[in-house]
């Protein structure tokens, strides 16, 4: 039954994805930030199989599909993190049009963050958190790297915050993602995927992501500048409410540490190096990874930053094989 519905989907998106079974502010809510990012350092990373369908639940029988599509991008805007929001800005009509081929009128949320994180709310749709076009994810593709990414700034500290102020290296996706999962207005008939990407890992509560070295406080005014940007959730709690919204997760993360890590942040880390996979394509803690704790999948960023792997078209082929398949728990 997945093998005949994944060819009647493949017949919609011909057109829009070539069906490759490959390969001030305008913002609202923030969690509590650090770390300052320097230039990545370039790494070669093997080529990796096709993407391979996850195991999916058998879509239910009488009748056709009739699941809308919501997708959420969860988007790191820390400093290392600008050449994500070129590419998603260059490609993201493609993705609006493939998604469009599945089911009229997507919808599409943006939660970006760095040690603390913001809801867009840039879009014509309630409350202005949800897109139904390309051309207003991109202008807030444009913002945030103007207004973030290239100041060092945390999101959740609106477009007047304080620069440089992320004195530690690993990034709050894990709050982003519980927002994500609670903030969005999910539709009630919606297959639902979060898109996040970023390139370290996270810290669960009771850390502070504003404390660089450790010792409870947060009021170093020397260079990375300490800041009060507590984590609000554990690995545990924003798993469970994910699952309670069923929704899939797929991430875009790094898969190993760079050759030379001080050349990607240069601040101080809470975590090893090694840590950087960890909840992404490794265990965190022992707890499992998030794409695998949802249902979803991780995917090399090394490979989208080389242009060896397509951010839309891999973003397009999973939203695809999520497409009326609820995922298995």
């Amino acid at each position: 039954m997945k093998l005949r519905l994944r060819a009647f989907s493949c017949a919609c998106l011909v057109a829009a994805i070539g069906c490759s079974a490959g390969g001030e502010s305008n913002y609202g809510g923030g969690g509590g930030s650090a770390g300052s990012d320097a230039s990545t350092q370039e790494e070669t990373s093997p080529p990796i199989d096709s993407f391979v369908p996850f195991e999916t639940a058998p879509p239910s029988e009488g009748g056709g599909c009739t699941d809308v599509v919501d997708v959420v991008f969860a988007l790191d805007v820390s400093s290392s993190m600008d050449f994500v929001l070129i590419k998603l800005g260059a490609e993201i009509d493609k993705v609006v049009t493939a998604a469009t081929a599945l089911a009229p009128e997507p919808h599409f949320g943006l939660i970006t963050f760095a040690d603390n994180w913001a809801i867009d709310t840039t879009g014509p749709l309630e409350g202005g958190k949800v897109h139904t076009e390309g051309s207003t994810l991109k202008a807030a593709f444009q913002y945030n790297k103007d207004t973030y990414t290239a100041n060092n700034r945390n999101p959740g500290d609106g477009p007047t915050g304080p620069d440089t102020q992320n004195p530690i290296c690993e990034e709050n996706s894990l709050d982003s993602l519980h927002a994500a999962a609670t903030e969005f207005p999910w539709r009630a008939t919606a297959t639902r995927v979060v898109i996040v990407v970023t390139d370290d890992t996270f810290l669960e509560k009771p850390d502070n992501y504003g404390d660089r070295d450790g010792d409870g406080k947060w009021d170093k005014t020397d260079f990375p500048k300490e800041g009060n940007y507590p984590a609000e959730f554990t690995l545990a709690e924003t798993v469970t409410a994910l699952k309670d919204k069923k929704v899939r997760v797929f991430s875009f993360t790094r898969l190993k540490p760079p050759a030379m890590p001080k050349l990607y942040c240069s601040t101080g880390r809470r975590l090893p190096d090694a840590a950087m996979p960890w909840g992404w394509s490794q265990p965190y803690n022992g707890a499992p990874p998030i794409p695998d704790a949802t249902a979803g999948k991780n995917f090399d960023i090394e490979l989208v930053k080389s242009g060896k792997l397509s951010l839309s078209d891999t973003i397009n082929e999973v939203v695809l094989e999520s497409y009326c398949n609820p995922p298995i728990y």
